[in-house]
This record gives structure tokens, sequence and C-alpha cells, in this order.
């Protein structure tokens, strides 16, 4: 009888290491189910608010930089920090039954805080990310993200004036699958508040030749992705011309006709791009009539310097 009694601690403690977490903290090899289950589970709605990110981090949730970006792109960081590396904590995670799961984070670095929603599909693959809420950035009054009942994503900026009014921002976006990009499908100002653009393609790889930020400001740039091979690219363009009063938008996939140019042009569809690389920008130039992506009186045009990438410090 005393033989079975020996065996019941072994067994507690070989489930006590079974239920244990495997630790983001240090620089080691880990699984990405593991880097999943790692984030608490939440039950919806989940909110990030301002509050969130100013509250004192715990600890036993750090996320290393190394572990983090080996499954979410370093870039959707880059684009808030630069080349500086901020501290990462897990703040929750859930999930769509029979679909996406949902990965928040919270990014310190000094006075800048970020809360960032990351989507994997239910193999556990990266999918696309996006920030939610932001500290440190702005005059903001009160800001807060939210992912509601029904997996619909809310922006949310406040501002306070002088006296009693008070001016906001609200966006509703939903994850896309088919197009794997979140889409904006409500926005509520009550005036209107400069929102940075969301870059659909933001996290895609950069790895050919010509992929990269191609900027005159916030407001007007093309983006440019890797695509299948090293015939195609992914673009994403955004423009603001006359104060705002004429937009255009686009998110294709272009072929090269020639060693610096790519076109544009899909089946049914009349608009038609041109790019055209050279080494320090790209210029745009519509072929074909995009009215369907834009205000009727401006046009896909132009030419936008490429963005110097920042570079890595080198080991001392």
């Amino acid at each position: 009888m005393k033989k079975h009694f020996i065996w019941i601690p072994v067994l507690l403690l070989l489930l006590a290491c079974k239920g244990k977490k495997a630790s983001m903290a240090e620089e080691e090899e880990v699984q990405v189910e593991d880097f999943i289950a790692f984030f608490p589970e939440r039950k919806l709605p989940v909110t990030i608010g301002d509050t969130t990110l100013l509250r004192k981090p715990n600890d036993s949730l750090l996320i290393s930089y190394k572990v983090f970006t080996r499954f979410i792109p370093d870039s959707l960081l880059k684009n808030d920090f630069g080349a500086a590396k901020p501290k990462l904590y897990a703040v929750g995670r859930t999930k769509e039954k029979g679909r996406e799961t949902y990965l928040f984070t919270k990014a310190i670095l000094g006075n800048k805080r970020v809360g960032y929603l990351a989507c994997f599909n239910k193999d556990d693959e990266f999918l696309n990310a996006m920030s939610l809420v932001k500290t440190g950035v702005g005059n903001y009054s009160s800001a807060y993200g939210l992912l509601d009942n029904k997996f619909q994503i809310t922006t949310y900026r406040e501002k306070k004036n002088r006296g009693s009014d008070v001016t906001y921002k609200k966006n509703v976006y939903f994850y896309n699958n088919s197009a794997n990009e979140f889409t904006l499908i409500l926005t509520e100002p009550n005036e209107d508040i400069i929102q940075d653009v969301i870059n659909p393609i933001d996290t895609f790889s950069r790895k050919h030749k010509f992929s990269g930020e191609y900027i005159r400001n916030k407001r007007n740039f093309i983006s440019v992705r890797d695509g299948k091979n090293a015939t195609e690219i992914l673009f994403f363009v955004h423009f603001e011309k006359d104060n705002g009063e004429c937009t255009g938008e686009l998110k294709g996939r272009a072929r090269f006709i020639a060693a610096n140019k790519a076109l544009y042009n899909e089946s049914g569809n009349p608009c038609a791009l041109e790019l055209t690389f050279t080494a320090g920008s790209v210029s745009i130039k519509e072929t074909g009539g995009c009215g369907t992506y834009r205000d009727i009186k401006c046009f896909f045009e132009g030419s936008f310097p490429k963005k110097k990438e920042a570079k890595a410090k080198g080991k001392k």
C-alpha cells in the first residue's frame, strides 16, 4: 500500500510542470502555441484605455523583444518606437469560435505607451496587427481601444477644449479575413480630428529591392511590400489634396513590365496604375479610370521619396 503513496508526489510534480507556462522574458526557444497561451484569457468586451497603459506593469507578463518579434513583425513596433526596443507585456487573449485569436499587448518606452491588437488564424499563424491606443502622443484627454462581443474593433480619442467643448474621433473596424486587413466600417467625428491612416500591408515582408515606404507626409504616401515572387509587388497608396477635400486610396498587386516599372491592372477593373521606381523614389501615374478609389477632381499621380530605413546598431 505504501508503494502507491510514493507515486503521488511524483504525479503532482509532473502535473505542475505540465501546467506551467513557458517563460517569455528569456530569449529562449518558444513555440507559437506557448506564445499565444502566455496571454491571459479575457472575456469580451476587452478594453485597453489610456489608464490601462499607465498602470504599473506586471513583470510576470513581460515578453522579450526577441520572442515577441519572432511571431509578430517588428515593423508594427517600429512605426511607433523607431529603432528603439520598448518593454512588452501580455495584456489578454480572446478567440472567436472556429476563427481568429486576438492578442492584446502593451508596449512601454519612457512616457510613450502603446496598446496593440494582433490577429492569428486557427492554425496559430500571424495574420495582421494594429495599434489601438497611445499615450505620450498628441494632447488627447481620453483614449481607448475596444474589441466588442461582435468582434468589432473601436478606437476612440477625445480632446477637451476651452470651456466644456469636447471633440472626439471614433473609428470602428472589423477584421476582414478574405483581404487580411482591418476594414473601416464607421467613423464618427463631431469635429475633424486628424487620425493616422491605417496601412493594411504595413506588417508584410519587405525583402524586395523596391519594398519600403515612399512618403511625402503621413497622409500622402505609397507603401510597397513583397509579392509572391520577384516579378510582382504589393502596394498601398493614400493621398489627400486640397486640404483633405480630394482623397484617394488603393491597395493592390502590381507586376513588373520592365526592370523598374510595375503595372497594376486587374481583369474587369478599368483602373490601371504605373509605378516607376528609382533608387530613391517612386512615381505613380494613373493610366486607366480609377474613379472608384478617389474623388472625381483628383488623380493618382506624382513622385514620392523613399524613406531611409533605420540602420541597426552594430554589436560592440
